[in-house]
């Protein structure tokens, strides 16, 4: 390399590290969006729109919430992997778009681990196994022990093939070495109302869907499906404390297209991070099922990895194949 074309080289490189210094301090000079890859008046968009308004109030512009519905999830990522990594086009990830999909689509028009810049971990969705009032089990440890005594004539619901509820209860009958049918229903309340009819023996849902049966005891729950006990049930026990390691939960996390500059990521993270953890918000956000987790772009990277390969044997062992 001769020294002018050394020079040409370091000048162009300059001035796109100076163009981005720039983009980075002006920003955010205009509306920012947010596509949530699931219809208006769903868990995932109420709780957005919970923090919209701090998040909005921080970047001192309006956050705008664009429901992009279609594909399991895989449209909205799709389109903000496809956007200039600008900060204004985001996406809210979940366990659908960055872990259950890349197991069962063959082909997406992005990459989960490359085609974003993780933002920040908001909140996760654990959830929860639960029996009708005429199970004769209190703990999961007899619910094991039932279905063995009844191999393949016990029925699970889930809210339909190849989600989370589906793959929470494959990963259960693994774990605990039973069998049981999955019967999928077009949405978790009707498998809900077969589960209290006693058509169904069991089932994983969250706790905002399960809440209404609890207190006059037609539903019960057995346990939670996460690492840790849930801090608006303290005193359930998780899968693995019950004998029967499971971890199966949605989760909110932030991402912006792969490329956006630092600086944008870390002024985006600490807006949603504080206005996921506003505590006048928490027992809203309890109420709904979404347990607050904020965290930083390399935690939220990590979470991706591990849900790859979490989905994947859940997937394989569900029997399901890529589509």
């Amino acid at each position: 390399m001769d020294r002018r074309t050394f020079l040409g080289g370091m000048t162009t490189a300059c001035a796109v590290l100076s163009h981005g210094l720039a983009q980075a301090q002006d920003y955010p000079a205009r509306p920012v969006t947010i596509l949530v890859p699931f219809a208006a008046g769903g868990g995932q968009d109420i709780f957005m729109r919970l923090i919209s308004q701090g998040v909005s109030d921080a970047l001192k512009q309006p956050l705008v919430i664009d429901n992009r519905v279609g594909g399991a999830g895989n449209i909205a990522a799709g389109a903000v992997a496809r956007a200039a990594p600008d900060g204004y086009t985001l996406l809210l990830g979940t366990a659908a778009t960055h872990g259950m999909n890349q197991a069962l689509y063959k082909t997406l028009n992005f990459d989960a681990q490359t085609s974003f810049e993780p933002v920040a971990m908001l909140a996760e969705v654990p959830l929860v196994l639960v029996v009708n009032r005429d199970v004769p089990a209190k703990a999961v440890a007899e619910l094991v022990a039932y279905l063995k005594a009844n191999p393949g004539k016990i029925n699970y619901g889930s809210s339909g093939v190849g989600g989370p509820l589906h793959l929470a209860g494959e990963l259960f009958k693994t774990a605990a070495g039973v069998e049981a049918v999955h019967v999928p229903f077009r949405g978790s309340a009707p498998a809900i109302t077969e589960l209290l009819a006693g058509r169904l023996t069991f089932m994983f849902d969250t706790f905002a869907a399960t809440e209404p049966y609890i207190p006059d005891g037609s539903l019960r729950r057995l346990a939670v499906a996460s690492g840790t006990r849930a801090s608006n049930a303290p005193d359930l026990p998780t899968m693995a404390e019950a004998g029967t390691p499971v971890e199966a939960y949605s989760w909110s996390g932030v991402f912006a297209p792969a490329a956006t500059p630092k600086p944008i990521v870390e002024q985006l993270r600490k807006a949603f991070s504080d206005a996921v953890a506003n505590p006048a918000l928490r027992s809203r956000l309890f109420e709904i099922g979404f347990l607050p987790t904020p965290g930083n772009p390399d935690s939220l990277r990590a979470r991706v990895g591990t849900e790859l390969v979490k989905w994947k044997h859940a997937a394989e062992t569900a029997g399901l194949k890529p589509q």
